[in-house]
């Protein structure tokens, strides 16, 4: 919770409770300063932090509170009705101030660390249609992307909103799920550490791109953003690439949009099974990251209006995706030759058969905390191992992360503690991810030869490392 909305839940509950069992009128010093009070913190909150609906509970509370001093204030006395009537008030308000309390801490307005390397970072989204390519209702493929890069901004600048585009986005999902769109709505008041539109970090003359590719169905272009922010802030242009139909919801500018396109779930769970149905999907997300890359050089050549004009190096790029994301990245390494290296972070190898080693440095990111019940089946995992062992060659390394859970790899277990039972300690799990993917990154984009993951695991207990080649 933020600062005022916890100043403003223990007024209101302590006030709300001081009224249900008072004996007698407060003096006039108090009459005339507990709502005052109530008034300067309400009007603080909504100014400064903005209002969001699972603070409801202590709005109605600030109002009866409000309304009963209003009633003292005009000399009305309090009549004795004995301990009846605020037991059974009593009764009724204690539930009702545990979920005053419970709603603004089971969905918070979390916030993301603050990134680490030297850089500012800018951000900047676009949307651009594949004219050779259509979805399933047989319209032109439009392919979402935000990216983040070295900036500088003034430091009284606004920060970008978490979902930049949450009207659209809160009602999509309304149409899409049938989910009210003011449940979502309290996202908008989620900052992330950048700056929309900075100029370009002047003293860097092109940085090397990485390409971010997210998970099946939960995934967006900004699900990752602990991770594509802490990546611009040393030195990286991050582009995240929202792939229609596999996103949670992808939404446009004129009102469309795209739901998630379950296609897996109903199979069974074999390896082999699960392998054939995810093949046209990874296709598909290869060929919007490389779709995504030829409009990246067109910018970068030629849009003036663009913070990123002239300040991209293609000669540099990496490839990071998480689950079956993992899985594109991967493909797009063994494909494309322009991509120096990739990391699958916690994603099942499928894909084509691939009869020879990767040539060039991939790393797993490897998650180890799974509940029993959603443990996948020992033929799932012995298919895996078996993946790996034919794909990595000398050129993998696998850093296992016996702390983090699926979802340890993105920003979702910061949307309520809850999620954070499949993901403890997420914050924990962030930082080594940061460091794994910036040491991974610097050593084979920026050639840095002193970058190495070698110490991740005498620096955190419960990381180990298999290294088959590269570091």
């Amino acid at each position: 919770m933020r600062l005022f909305e916890i100043l403003l839940l223990l007024a209101s509950m302590f006030l709300l409770w001081q009224v249900i069992w008072s004996v007698k009128r407060p003096g006039i010093s108090i009459l005339r300063g507990v709502p005052l009070l109530l008034i300067v913190l309400t009007v603080a909150h909504l100014v400064i932090e903005g209002w969001r609906w699972q603070m409801a509970p202590v709005y109605v509370s600030v109002l009866i509170v409000l309304c009963r001093y209003g009633v003292w204030s005009k000399g009305t006395s309090i009549k004795s009705t004995g301990k009846l009537k605020p037991i059974l008030l009593s009764i009724v308000t204690l539930p009702y101030t545990l979920l005053a309390a419970l709603l603004p801490n089971v969905f918070p307005v979390f916030s993301l660390e603050e990134p680490t390397g030297p850089y500012q970072v800018g951000t900047v989204s676009y949307t651009w249609t594949d004219v050779n390519r259509t979805n399933a209702d047989g319209k032109p493929r439009r392919v979402k992307t935000q990216i983040w890069y070295p900036a500088v901004s003034e430091k009284s600048a606004p920060k970008e909103a978490y979902i930049a585009d949450m009207p659209e986005f809160s009602k999509g999902m309304q149409k899409a799920y049938g989910l009210p769109s003011l449940l979502v709505r309290y996202l908008e008041l989620v900052k992330t550490n950048a700056y929309k539109d900075a100029a370009f970090a002047p003293e860097l003359e092109a940085a090397p791109l990485i390409f971010f590719s997210h998970g099946n169905m939960l995934g967006a272009r900004f699900t990752n953003s602990f991770q594509t922010i802490e990546l611009a802030s040393h030195g990286y242009v991050v582009v995240a690439v929202e792939h229609p139909g596999t996103a949670l919801l992808t939404t446009y500018d004129d009102g469309t949009y795209e739901p998630f396109v379950d296609s897996t779930s109903h199979l069974p769970m074999e390896y082999q099974v699960q392998n054939e149905a995810t093949i046209p999907t990874i296709r598909e997300q290869r060929k919007d990251i490389e779709f995504v890359l030829e409009q990246m050089k067109a910018l970068g050549a030629s849009h003036a209006g663009s913070p990123l004009l002239g300040r991209m190096d293609f000669a540099r790029l990496g490839v990071i995706g998480h689950s079956q994301g993992g899985a594109t990245a991967v493909d797009v390494l063994y494909k494309n030759p322009a991509f120096q290296a990739a990391i699958n972070m916690d994603g099942y190898l499928y894909g084509e058969d691939r009869p020879k080693p990767l040539d060039r440095p991939v790393m797993i990111l490897s998650g180890g905390f799974e509940p029993e019940e959603l443990a996948s089946p020992p033929e799932m995992e012995q298919m895996e191992q078996q993946r790996r062992q034919q794909l990595l060659g000398e050129k993998g390394s696998i850093l296992y992360l016996e702390q983090a859970g699926h979802l340890s790899f993105t920003d979702i277990p910061l949307y309520s503690p809850l999620i954070e039972l499949l993901s403890p300690d997420v914050k924990e799990q962030h930082k080594i991810i940061n460091e794994a993917t910036l040491c991974f990154m610097n050593r084979h984009l920026k050639k840095d030869p002193s970058a190495s993951c070698e110490y991740l695991p005498q620096k955190y207990s419960g990381v180990r490392s298999q290294t088959v080649g590269f570091q």
